[in-house]
């Protein structure tokens, strides 16, 4: 609930300022997304921690949990700048921003792929 009331509040405070003073409108939607992203930063450590402990039974679970959690962190933290940016009317910035974030997991999943084939080449020999 207090992620809905931060966000219908910086909406309405952005929506009135947009017309005035723009940036003002600007500062109010980072500072909402910051506010909303550390107040859901406890339940992501707990999300985090069960991915970690899921690592103890294997030492190669803990190279894909690792993975897992950068690949992760990645994700939602363009997302957020992403929207920030489309919507202070930034497309192509944003757009810039979701490429190099789909580049950079990308080549961090690489080494799982090359896995996956040599498994699956061991498999048809």
């Amino acid at each position: 609930m207090k992620i809905i009331a931060v966000s219908v509040c910086a909406f309405f405070c952005a929506l009135v300022l947009k017309e005035k003073n723009r940036e003002f409108a600007v500062i109010i939607s980072i500072f909402a997304s910051a506010l909303i992203f550390f107040s859901v930063l406890s339940e992501m450590k707990s999300l985090f921690d069960y991915l970690v402990s899921l690592s103890s039974y294997s030492q190669t679970i803990a190279v894909y949990t690792k993975l897992m959690i950068k690949i992760l962190s990645i994700t939602l933290l363009t997302q957020i700048v992403c929207d920030i940016c489309r919507d202070n009317g930034e497309n192509a910035l944003a757009s810039a921003t979701a490429l190099g974030a789909k580049i950079i997991v990308v080549s961090l999943i690489l080494p799982l792929f090359e896995t996956v084939i040599k498994i699956i080449g061991g498999l048809v020999k």
